[in-house]
């Protein structure tokens, strides 16, 4: 029986855990950001600097 107490305390802690990384909106926009348009933006830098918007 004492194993299924410390379970349960185990449970508690972890859940107590998730509630301090909650995610914000802020935080969300900034990484959709960085993951969805840093790479398109160096995608065209990479691509101006190699000359492939230039007429032949």
């Amino acid at each position: 029986m004492p194993s299924q107490k410390s379970k349960k305390r185990l449970t508690s802690k972890i859940i107590e855990a998730n509630d301090e990384k909650k995610t914000t909106p802020r935080t969300a926009k900034i990484v959709l950001f960085v993951f969805g348009v840093g790479p398109l933006i160096l995608m065209c830098v990479f691509l101006f600097s190699n000359g492939f918007f230039n007429a032949p």
